[in-house]
Formats: structure tokens, sequence, C-alpha cells
């Protein structure tokens, strides 16, 4: 069956959790948009018309915009990454009150039950983009033309987290580290794209990162998604060490809206010695790590420990590609449409694993 439905965003990161899935609605015949929520209610007058009763979203800006503006549908919740470190992920109303709420890998999951154990409209998706990464072939001697790297040599990814806009030793800024190494990429957070030309970063104009990632011989990142991305296809990863993560604990929380973790469970994340685990996930006692940990300053010896030895941390790559990701096969459009299709025609919330 056949739907009408709108996919909407406001940043470059939801635009590119939801392209692929609107393009994989749109070839199974469904009517579909993906729609930029603008700030201001007088530029969504004409959107908000014609605009489904039920959307599609990758991060709650965009809710809140509509909400601002009048609109009063439902929504579906596709996750906008893979990683689970952010302490935001399902802490909010927002979250909850989710028509339908896909859960990347299991991890995602387990945060969820650790938060509400009563929540019942979570399923398995995983995650669109990844579709596309699974399949994807690239001209490696182009791409190094393009972007003057030497394809004889390996290719260092540098793909950071965003947060370079509020502290200096964040987001793009560890770029300094690399400064003086040989055939490296960097590729910031869309968030950090003011930056770019300060590092001489690449800005994908979709913010899609997925043919750097085929093309990098080892990905260097922080807290980001871009890690798992790696991760999926065994690519050796290194994870910087810092004081601190954009959106991670202990950073104080800003938001105002109303929160569905007990205080008790906020303190003891709280408690937790980052310097001995600084990739604790928020609400359950696992530690994200898939590769070498390092602090900035030791960047180069690190990556070269790991280009001489690719095979170390074969197994935990492995186990949190699976963890975060849900299924990378690149069927995860297909089982969410079917899923979506499950609950727009009979409102039935079903998991769907083949």
């Amino acid at each position: 069956m056949t739907h009408t439905i709108d996919l909407v965003y406001s940043t470059t990161k939801g635009y590119a959790s939801l392209t692929h899935l609107c393009q994989y609605l749109a070839n199974k015949g469904w009517s579909v948009r993906l729609l930029k929520i603008h700030r201001n209610c007088l530029r969504n007058r004409k959107t908000l018309k014609t605009l489904s009763d039920t959307v599609i979203l990758a991060y709650d800006k965009p809710l809140v915009r509509l909400r601002k503006c009048g609109w009063d549908g439902q929504f579906i919740y596709i996750e906008h990454g893979l990683s689970p470190m952010k302490y935001y992920t399902y802490r909010y109303d927002f979250f909850q009150e989710a028509a339908l709420l896909f859960y990347p890998g299991e991890v995602f999951k387990r945060k969820m039950e650790a938060i509400n154990p009563q929540y019942d409209r979570g399923l398995l998706g995983g995650y669109p983009k990844i579709d596309e990464l699974v399949s994807l072939k690239i001209d490696k001697a182009s791409l190094c033309k393009r972007f003057a790297l030497d394809p004889a040599k390996p290719v260092i990814l540098f793909a950071p987290s965003w947060g370079g806009k509020k502290n200096r030793d964040a987001g793009i800024h560890n770029a300094r580290y690399l400064s003086s190494m040989e055939n490296v990429l960097i590729v910031p957070h869309s968030a950090d794209y003011p930056l770019v030309k300060q590092y001489g970063a690449v800005r994908p104009q979709d913010g899609n990162i997925n043919q750097f990632l085929h093309l990098a011989d080892v990905v260097i990142s922080d807290v980001s998604s871009v890690l798992a991305e790696a991760a999926i296809l065994n690519k050796p990863v290194i994870q910087l060490k810092l004081p601190h993560y954009p959106g991670c604990f202990p950073e104080k929380e800003k938001r105002r809206s109303g929160t569905w973790v007990p205080d008790q469970m906020i303190n003891e994340e709280q408690q937790v010695d980052r310097q001995k685990r600084p990739f604790k996930i928020p609400y359950i006692d696992e530690d994200w790590i898939m590769g070498a940990v390092t602090e900035p300053e030791n960047l180069s010896e690190t990556i070269q420990r790991v280009l001489q030895h690719p095979e170390l941390h074969t197994q935990d790559r492995q186990y949190w590609a699976e963890q975060s990701c849900w299924m990378a096969d690149g069927k995860s459009c297909e089982r969410i449409t079917r899923m979506i299709d499950n609950y727009l025609s009979h409102r039935i919330i079903k998991q769907i694993d083949d």
C-alpha cells in the first residue's frame, strides 16, 4: 500500500538522515516530499497548508517549529546518527511522544529501556543512510586527485562531532594536531561548517561522507556516529580522548524540556569518572569503544601504530557496528517502509527483521 507523507528537516544532518528513505519511498510509489522547516512561520505558511497529518523527522527542531506555527499532527522518528553517546537521546518528552520511533541499533533500544521500560512504540530499524554506505563503489584515483591526496599512501580521515563553535578543544579544532601529517582529509560535522576554511576542510553539500569513509585507511573521531559507520566497513578507527564532549555528560543541561530520566540516574551519570571512562554510554553500563583511544597530542604516533596493525580491535569494531546499526545489509529503508506501512494502514507496531 502507498501513502502520502512528508519528511521534514531543519539541518544538514537531518537532511542527510532522511534523503535516502525519501527516495526509497518515492520509488515505491508513495507521495512524499522532503521539506525544510524554517524558523519563521511566515516562510512555512505555504508548506503548512499541504503538510501531511503524519511526518517523518530525524531531529526535534523541525517539530518545535511546526508546533509553533500551529501544526498538530503526529510524527515518526528516525534517529539522526549511530552514536549512543549523547545524554539527550530518549531523555526528553519529545522522544516519548513519537507515534513510532526507530532505533538505529540494539544499544539504543537498551537506552530507552533504561529510561522508560514501559515504552512500546520503538522498533529496530537501522539507519537509512547506511544502505548507500554498504553498497557504494568509489573511484579512489579520481577522489584522491580531486582532494589532492596521494593514492599510493594511506588516507587519514578526521571527521569529528560538533562543538567547534563552542569549545576550542572540541570538534574540528582538533585538526590542528594533524597539520604536519600527509594525506589527511578533514570533514567536520555540519554544525562546524563555518570553520571549514580555517582548517582546509571539505564541506559536503548534502552532509553525506560515505565516499570519504570508503576512501579512508584510518578514521579519526571522538563521539560521532562516524566511528560506527567506519566500523561497519571494518575501517580501523581512532577515538579521541577529550576533556569533555558536546552533548555528553558531564556537560551542563541547557534545555528546558521535560525529562523522563529520574534525578537519581542523572546524578549517577554525573559521578562517573570520565577520565577512566570517557566513552561511557549514558544510562547503561557500557563503553562505546571500538578502536585505539588517544589524546589529541599523541595522534601522530597512534596513527602510525594503527596503520601498522589494522587488525587490532577487529572484534570490537564488529560488535559495535552490529550494536549501533541494526542489520546493516542495505535493506534498512525497505524494512522501515514496511513497518511504517503497518502503522499507517493498520495502526500496528510490529518488528520486521527480514
